[in-house]
């Protein structure tokens, strides 16, 4: 199972729901996810590129982005 799995999930909750003030329970749950992730030792810059990729799936500059930036940051390491 990805890390990013419950994030994913919330992200789609999101885009899928109408009702403002569900969104907004949502966010604060993508934030305490976030918040986390990146306590657990997740990096900052791929999980930026993440949320950004999953809160527009129409956007595919941002998935570009994070899969070069996956790219190079795990080809050097």
């Amino acid at each position: 199972m990805s890390i990013f799995a419950k994030l994913k999930n919330l992200y789609w909750r999101i885009r899928y729901t109408r009702n403002k003030s569900e969104k907004r329970k949502f966010y604060r749950y993508v934030a305490k996810e976030k918040k986390r992730l990146i306590e657990s030792g997740v990096d900052k810059e791929e999980l930026r590129l993440l949320c950004r990729a999953l809160s527009n799936t129409l956007n595919l500059n941002a998935e570009r982005r994070l899969s070069q930036y996956r790219k190079d940051h795990f080809a050097s390491n």
